[in-house]
């Protein structure tokens, strides 16, 4: 039988500024989780991760900071990689889209999909700044969301809605620079058939049942709503020059290049490994399995455009698994770079302990909702969860081995190793028996739900654990005397916990191996063997210290005062719109609804459909980005709504109007009047 492989990759983050908390947890985190349990089972896995270093992201941090694209990329690269490393995050390469090898292997992709009729060439329109004399592609442009009508929304990607966007599309466009209004000028483009891969497309997504929901139904949506072609170059002066005659001063679109990050990756290692050919069996045939952990905001380049080009391309095998999360909040509010309201992860690595940051933020991982990022929670769950449950049963059963038994594992019975055939054995109480059950069955679940990328639960699984060591410990009560067996047990529940950890809490892991005094690291243990009882009695532990230190509230408010209050105060700065005459406000017919109905967009997580009444103008099905509020409270609530604008399609629903809302930190608050009036009133 061929054997498997895992080739398991995290989004390349972009090099244009730090990492923040919702990047660890989005995918990397979550990644590494993956990855070392992978490894613990023997499997033969790789975890590539690199810098996208192309796009505007990279220069307009150039622009801003006035440097070089270059000094941008090594700036933030290096800042990432020493984040990550803080983090122990376990990449097996970590690489860069600006490298040499990379823009070989993306000029070559250019040809192969341009060789198999799958890339055309058209002269189109796009958006020319006079003032600044020259071409806005997406982040230097932005307007009014053509699909949910979402203002100051980039050229990319609208932020509302999740539609994939060009800057030519927006409405009422203005430079980002100058805040000038472009004009629009020809240029010549080479465009990309997506639309002609679309029933492939259908297929495969529809084969790939293991897919998170989020994941699956956005890609199903997208290509029932119809692909379009999408240009595969830009007028930008820092990227992948375009290998063909007559495109001088063309670079390759980022949106092209930097998913192929994730096979150059590959190929760095190899050359690393001194096996330079090594990196193909991760790449192609069935045995392999590729698993891709990314953020909300890529599962359209992850389940459609990528996959695509791999298609036209022909040489590589198909994504296997895309793991998705959804979006990480700070204290109520939308995290915001722009406006400081964030935790930047080398900060908070620079005053916690890494585990205890990885444990709180997967308890709270976006895995199906977003999720928020409380510091006060984040100190709770530490102390009361983290230190209470499992530290707490670690060091009292270690420290009690120190201080009565003389450092030695007492006797227990040296045939006791594989725990399935206790259940036979008189000489065990049943809560021995319950133990012992405990030490195997947890290794079952919590392998269970890593595998089937449910982390939180898989950490619930674990604490778990450690909970029914400490009911077993304080119920067996072995400061009375007559514990060997008891002690025996917990001595090997911790050893099982240990090995259980590493995925989750890497350094807690090799420290408790240590206070054990076993062979070797935790991390060359095979997974199963967390269920063994492999420590024989006579045993000698090693020096035993707390595994974690509480975290005080001073810890919290100085941190907060630290790197939180110049993000609370910071004034955000007031993009003025161009002055309109009142003629042209007449034109809005202005009038007071009432929500009868609201639901979920089955096309968009962050959208709802509701069903309004206009009283006099009868009722009108609207589409709003207002997932910020349950479905079910909206029910008779009083809203404002511009009545005359034209029906548009909104990720394939009809929006008949539009709601007024107001924008707090990135979250609609919903615009109504001081009392209840009736339905259709016209506003003045």
């Amino acid at each position: 039988m061929p054997e498997r492989r895992y080739l398991v990759t995290a989004a390349l983050p972009y090099a244009n500024g730090p990492l923040h908390v919702g990047h660890a947890i989005g995918a990397y985190i979550p990644a590494d989780v993956y990855t070392r349990y992978l490894r613990l089972k023997g499997e033969d896995v790789l975890y590539i991760c690199g810098t996208d270093e192309h796009g505007t992201p990279i220069t307009v941090t150039a622009d801003a900071e006035g440097v070089s694209p270059k000094d941008v990329v090594d700036k933030y690269h290096r800042i990432q990689e020493d984040a990550f490393k803080k983090l122990n995050i376990s990449f097996d390469n970590f690489s860069g889209t600006a490298r040499p090898a990379h823009y070989k292997l993306s000029q070559e992709f250019f040809t192969r999909v341009l060789e198999k009729g799958f890339v055309y060439e058209k002269t189109v329109e796009r958006p020319y700044c006079p003032s600044c004399k020259k071409f806005l592609p997406d982040r230097y442009v932005k307007g009014i969301c053509p699909a949910c009508e979402s203002p100051d929304q980039r050229g990319d990607q609208c932020e509302a809605c999740g539609r994939q966007l060009e800057p030519h599309e927006l409405k009422n466009a203005y430079c980002s620079i100058c805040k000038g209004k472009p004009e629009m000028r020809q240029t010549k483009h080479w465009f990309f058939k997506l639309s002609s891969l679309s029933g492939r497309l259908n297929e495969w997504v529809i084969k790939n049942t293991q897919w998170p929901s989020n994941a699956r139904n956005f890609a199903l949506g997208w290509i029932k709503e119809g692909l379009e072609d999408r240009a595969i170059t830009r007028d930008i002066n820092w990227g992948i020059p375009v290998p063909l005659k007559g495109a001088e001063g063309k670079v390759l679109y980022v949106w092209f290049d930097a998913p192929i990050g994730y096979i150059s990756s590959t190929m760095e290692w190899a050359v690393n490994k001194g096996k330079p050919d090594a990196w193909k069996k991760y790449w192609t045939g069935e045995e392999t399995k590729i698993v891709h952990f990314i953020g909300k905001d890529n599962i359209p380049f992850h389940t459609i455009i990528w996959p695509a080009v791999l298609m036209a391309e022909g040489s590589y095998s198909l994504p296997w698994q895309i793991a998705s999360n959804e979006f990480l909040n700070l204290e109520g509010r939308k995290m915001s770079t722009s406006r400081g309201w964030v935790v930047w992860l080398h900060d908070i690595l620079n005053e916690f302990d890494s585990d205890a940051l990885r444990y709180y933020l997967i308890s709270i991982a976006p895995e199906t909702s977003d999720a928020d990022f409380n510091l006060n929670e984040f100190k709770d769950k530490v102390n009361n969860e983290l230190i209470a449950t499992l530290g707490n049963f670690i060091n009292r059963t270690l420290t009690f081995i120190q201080n009565k038994k003389g450092g030695v594992v007492p006797n227990g019975n040296p045939e006791w190793g594989d725990p399935k055939k206790l259940e036979k054995d008189d000489s065990l109480s049943p809560d021995d028996k319950a133990i012992v059950h405990t030490l195997y069955g947890s290794m079952l679940s919590v392998g269970s739900e890593i595998e089937k990328l449910k982390l939180k639960h898989a950490l619930e699984a674990l604490l778990h654990s450690a909970q029914q060591g400490n009911i077993y410990f304080q119920k067996k009560e072995p400061w009375k005397g007559d514990n060997d067996t008891t002690i025996f047990l917990c001595a090997n529940l911790c050893r099982s916990l240990a090995i259980m950890m590493h995925p989750f809490l890497p350094d807690s892991a090799e420290k408790v191996w240590k206070m054990l005094n076993l062979e070797g690291s935790v991390k060359d243990q095979h997974w199963e063997s967390a269920g063994m009882l492999a420590i024989k009695p006579g045993h000698k532990i090693g020096a035993v210290e707390p595994l974690y230190r509480q975290i005080e509230d001073v810890q919290i408010d100085n941190f907060k005062s630290k790197y939180l209050r110049i993000a609370q105060e910071k004034k955000t700065e007031v993009e003025k719109m161009a002055e309109i005459d009142y003629e042209e406000f007449k034109k809005m017919d202005l009038r007071t609804g009432i929500i009868r109905e609201a639901k979920p967009h089955p096309n968009a997580d962050k959208l709802l459909v509701l069903q309004v009444d206009l009283g006099p103008l009868g009722m009108r099905q609207l589409v709003g980005g207002i997932r910020n509020y349950p479905a079910e409270s909206l029910a008779g609530k009083q809203v404002i709504v511009i009545a005359n604008l034209k029906p548009a399609k909104i990720r394939g629903v009809e929006s008949q109007g539009m709601l007024l809302a107001a924008d707090e930190s990135g979250s609609p608050v919903l615009l109504t009047t001081d009392k209840k009036i009736e339905a259709g009133a016209k506003i003045l």
